[in-house]
């Protein structure tokens, strides 16, 4: 036979508790604890703030929500199958949200495409704003579902539409592309091949890596592979190998993503070709296997955890100046190289 022992339940600790304790005036304390201590002496606020401590004061964010009409929590919707850099960008958006007392909800990408409810369901729970990184071929619904909603909202690392009516925060992607072009032309390249895919942020990256090598007469015109299989690997491998076997093959490769790495060091593996003795490769993204790969692998590295911060402190701004009219804002932040084995100066 169970028997249930009765639970006390210690009693929440109020601001009149508070004040009761510490001598000050209910509203002196409430100042005090609701970001206005700057309207009191340095003495008195830290002796408010011991006593809410030591007391296990913790504020009603509800009941502070019911008086002002704001539910201090943003929606941040990510991709089910997050890599690192995914990670990282929603690791600086939540602990800046947590840092500002605003409360993220995560929702992940809807497997058949409807990310239009997954705002509703946002929108329905009145977040004040939202994170996105929106899926590229779904851009027109999301933006549309948005607007329907009128919240405040940032996408990073694609931005929502071409028309620049959302905050974006990303990476410099275009020069990015530069860089890489740029290492690659330093270290004696002038055979290169691109990878790229048709997302926003990789045709900007091959725009980068072409214009570099545009600017070098004595360099062949780039060569470029953009028709990223994302069903079938083998066929990545297969065109590949074809490429880089082929007469006049390329020197060197720039992949547009790190996730491209693993199919062309498996496609050089396959033909004996070695890298970089006879093949330099190069990523983007530094996504956390690159530095572990045989031979670990150059890529450039973009500032995650900083993009995540950045889309949290422009949606906390517009939420929390609903009145002020501010500009569409589009931050970018440079990439940087990291150079390791993976590339070297070609063979004479």
């Amino acid at each position: 036979m169970f028997v249930v022992t009765p639970v006390s339940m210690s009693k929440q600790i109020t601001i009149r508790d508070i004040a009761e304790k510490t001598g000050y005036s209910f509203q002196t304390v409430s100042r005090v604890l609701n970001g206005k201590s700057h309207l009191h002496k340095a003495a008195t606020v830290r002796k408010i703030e011991k006593v809410a401590k030591e007391m296990g004061y913790v504020p009603n964010l509800f009941a502070k929500g019911m008086q002002s009409g704001k539910t201090y929590s943003v929606g941040l919707i990510i991709d089910p199958f997050i890599d690192n850099f995914t990670e990282e960008i929603f690791r600086g958006a939540h602990d800046e949200l947590m840092k500002r007392n605003y409360l993220p909800i995560l929702l992940m990408h809807n497997q058949d495409g409807q990310d239009e409810q997954l705002v509703q369901r946002l929108a329905e729970r009145r977040v004040e704003g939202l994170i996105i990184r929106p899926y590229p071929e779904r851009m027109d619904d999301v933006s549309s579902a948005i607007e329907q909603h009128h919240m405040p909202v940032v996408s990073v690392d694609y931005a929502l539409t071409s028309e620049k009516k959302f905050d974006f925060v990303g990476t410099a992607d275009e020069h990015g592309g530069q860089l890489a072009a740029e290492h690659l032309l330093e270290l004696g390249h002038r055979r290169m091949m691109g990878i790229f895919t048709d997302a926003e942020s990789l045709l900007l990256r091959k725009r980068g890596f072409e214009y570099a090598i545009s600017k070098h007469a004595d360099t062949d015109e780039a060569m470029f592979f953009e028709d990223w299989d994302f069903e079938d690997d083998t066929n990545n491998q297969k065109k590949i190998a074809d490429i880089i076997s082929g007469a006049n093959g390329p020197t060197a490769i720039f992949a547009g993503g790190d996730f491209m790495l693993p199919s062309i060091y498996k496609a050089a593996h396959a033909l004996g070709v070695r890298i970089p003795e006879d093949l330099s490769v190069m990523g983007f993204g530094d996504e956390e296997f690159s530095e572990y790969m045989i031979p670990p692998a150059t890529t450039m590295h973009q500032d995650a955890y900083e993009i995540g911060v950045q889309a949290a402190q422009l949606v906390i701004d517009r939420v929390e100046n609903k009145e002020r009219q501010v500009p569409v804002r589009q931050l970018r932040f440079e990439p940087h190289l990291l150079t390791r084995e993976s590339t070297a100066a070609p063979k004479k």
